[in-house]
């Protein structure tokens, strides 16, 4: 997302906040779609990679759970954000899966929401505490499913310890970027604790330009590393080019993102390993929407609805063609492991089970057990950890 054009409308949305009161709870029709729960679903803005994964994933859960799901395009534009909100529920949807750009905008969704009695949840990107607490107990508020940037970083840096890296360099955005500096703080702390040393962070402007120059930089004062970790896409597509001006530099590229170039740089051995795989965020939120409009509880005693932080997985660069296949191509989950978490009976405690089993060994383990995926495949995958 381009924080620029976020912030230009970040103030408009925030009066609108001001003076849109919360509103009385509606109960919702039980008959307004004979019968059918209808999921309706914000894609901020269609043709960017990550986003359009998301809105797949989207529409393949809510069929999976025998939902039918409704999508808008915000076209990057915040208003639109609002003004779709207004287009879904008077076409009378059942609930709204909605990926808050901004945060004023989740106060605004939740106040339209429980005004109109339809059920609502976030996914990938978590409300500060401030706005969490405005409707963490409101009836119609199904909960929240979103990734945590600081245990991003420590997850890839948990990995380059596992490969007995010892020294790095970080090429992040700017510090002012809470995103970038929760996933430097991550790897750093990490890496630390387990005995490597970051020789040097490098933060500035995240276009692919400015950060092959940091990269660069850093890899003519460091030659000596052997491990980098770009913070996100552009930044790791960034420190190949970098790389490529350093043949002095023996040294493993992690990257955080999965977007089209670091991919070929995993499947041609320029990026060892990348973390990432946010698209299961959006599952869970689907289905604790799905499982409140059903009548299934599972929020805590005191009203408070589920606030589920997914795990990130790291790819290693011998699993690329599975990750295409499963991940891209395809649901990292079974049609069975969806609808489990919607069924009588189930409970939260189910979903955080999923979650803390979720990564990309036992992913394919399911799919091989469904006959999806050959055993073959996977143990390729795995005696290539670190070629």
């Amino acid at each position: 997302m381009k924080r620029k054009l976020i912030a230009a409308l970040v103030l408009m949305v925030s009066a609108s906040a001001l003076v849109f009161a919360w509103g009385g709870s509606k109960k919702a029709s039980k008959s307004k779609n004979n019968g059918k729960i209808v999921i309706g679903c914000n894609n901020y803005l269609k043709g960017i990679y990550s986003l359009d994964i998301l809105e797949k994933n989207f529409v393949t859960t809510c069929k999976a759970l025998g939902v039918e799901p409704m999508v808008v395009n915000d076209e990057g534009k915040i208003e639109n954000c609002v003004t779709n909100i207004d287009n879904m529920i008077s076409a009378g949807v059942d609930g709204i899966v909605f990926l808050g750009i901004s945060d004023t905008l989740f106060p605004v969704v939740a106040r339209k929401c429980e005004a109109a009695g339809v059920g609502y949840a976030f996914y990938d990107h978590m409300p500060s505490e401030k706005s969490l607490a405005m409707f963490a107990k409101k009836p119609h508020f199904a909960g929240v499913a979103a990734t945590s940037d600081l245990a991003t970083g420590k997850n890839i840096a948990d990995y380059a310890v596992k490969l007995g890296l010892k020294k790095a360099i970080v090429v992040t955005g700017e510090t002012t970027d809470t995103t970038h500096s929760a996933r430097t703080n991550g790897f750093k702390k990490a890496f630390e604790s387990a005995g490597g040393k970051v020789l040097a962070e490098g933060y500035g402007t995240v276009t692919i330009a400015d950060g092959m120059s940091r990269a660069n930089d850093l890899l003519t004062a460091h030659p000596d590393i052997d491990v980098v970790y770009a913070t996100n896409g552009d930044l790791g597509t960034a420190t190949i080019e970098a790389l490529k001006k350093h043949p002095e530099v023996h040294a493993k590229l992690l990257v955080t993102d999965l977007d089209p170039d670091i991919l070929t740089g995993l499947k041609n051995g320029t990026v060892q390993a990348a973390n990432g795989a946010h698209w299961v965020n959006i599952d869970y939120t689907t289905a604790l929407l799905v499982a409140q409009l059903k009548g299934y509880n599972l929020k805590k005693p005191d009203g408070t609805a589920p606030v589920l932080i997914v795990p990130v997985m790291t790819l290693p660069n011998s699993y690329v063609d599975l990750y295409n296949q499963e991940w891209i191509e395809n649901s990292p989950y079974t049609d069975a492991q969806l609808q489990s978490l919607v069924q009588p009976g189930v409970t939260i405690a189910h979903y955080q089970e999923m979650l803390d089993n979720y990564n990309i060994d036992n992913c394919l383990r399911e799919k091989v057990a469904a006959g999806r995926v050959p055993q073959a495949a996977l143990d390729k995958a795995q005696s290539g950890i670190g070629k």
